[in-house]
């Protein structure tokens, strides 16, 4: 058997990501992406692209590579963060790990959490304590060169000022930076009990292991696709959305410390996320017996 190397980074067909959160913004990443990272989108893209070819063909399969193209843009964050370790929060027992299933598909729950929490400011604009009926200001991201920026207009689009997205501390009442972090991970175990009637953990276990239920039967028998694979599809690109979106912050912006700040509050969170899931035990070593795959 032959594989043939090509020139996916030359040769892919941007449309897909493209009609997912815009032509700026996936040409920017592809334009500034050093190679190691790029691949990896690209494989995205086809993923993708291949997953919706094959609805009412094989929509298993299909199913696979969503969940592929979901881990590679995982791998391509973690390649950022790897090469740009000097700037960003202490990234290494969970990024040496990229070849787990587990690691790379804890990723997204934690940031549909963060997305969640900061989602509102750029739906719905924000407004100054006290001043809500006065001053009321739209918040949206544009491409400045090299980097990403949050733009705060006024109501008649004027824009006031610009910021790196990393620029922002969640807080909770009284609590700010790394005192927010267990409540945030409070609220995201709520909403899974919530939602799905499972712990965090199970959750967490239960994707990384879906991939492995579609393609390989058991003693018990084989599990066939009981969603709709449209529904899935949908999921699937809001998933990419959000991880593209993470991924082109990541690389248009620089956090301001790697102790304050969304980023190292992310990173906290995560890193609790994989104690939960058993891959990583309480002082961040690695749970060797996690099997990769």
């Amino acid at each position: 058997m032959k594989a043939i190397v090509y020139d996916q980074v030359k040769d892919v067909d941007i449309a897909p990501f493209a009609a997912l959160i815009g032509e700026d913004i996936i040409s920017f990443i592809l334009e500034n992406a050093p190679r190691k990272v790029a691949t990896r989108v690209c494989k995205a893209i086809e993923h993708f692209a291949g997953a919706e070819k094959l609805t009412g063909i094989d929509e298993e399969m299909g199913v696979i590579r969503l969940i592929a193209g979901e881990e590679e843009l995982v791998v391509a964050i973690f390649e950022w963060l790897k090469l740009n370790d000097k700037i960003f929060p202490e990234h290494k027992d969970f990024v040496g790990k990229f070849k787990n299933h587990v690691v790379k598909l804890a990723f997204y729950p934690v940031l549909r959490q963060f997305r969640f929490v900061i989602g509102d400011m750029l739906t719905d604009g924000i407004t100054l304590d006290g001043l809500e009926d006065v001053l009321s200001f739209s918040v949206k991201p544009v491409v400045e060169g090299k980097q990403i920026r949050l733009a705060l207009c006024k109501e008649n689009g004027e824009e006031l000022i610009r910021t790196d997205p990393f620029a922002i501390d969640i807080s909770h009442g009284e609590l700010r930076g790394q005192d927010t972090v267990p409540v945030i991970m409070k609220h995201m175990i709520g909403i899974v009990a919530e939602q799905l009637g499972l712990t965090l953990k199970q959750y967490v276990l239960a994707r990384a292991e879906f991939r492995n239920h579609m393609l390989y039967a058991t003693d018990g028998g084989s599990v066939s696709l009981g969603d709709d694979y449209g529904d899935l599809c949908a999921q699937f690109a809001e998933t990419y959305h959000d991880l593209l979106w993470a991924l082109a912050v990541a690389m248009g912006g620089k956090p301001p410390s790697k102790q304050w700040g969304i980023a190292s509050q992310f990173i906290a969170v995560y890193r609790l996320a994989l104690i939960e899931a058993g891959v990583l035990r309480a002082d961040n070593t690695v749970v060797e017996q996690v099997s990769d795959g």
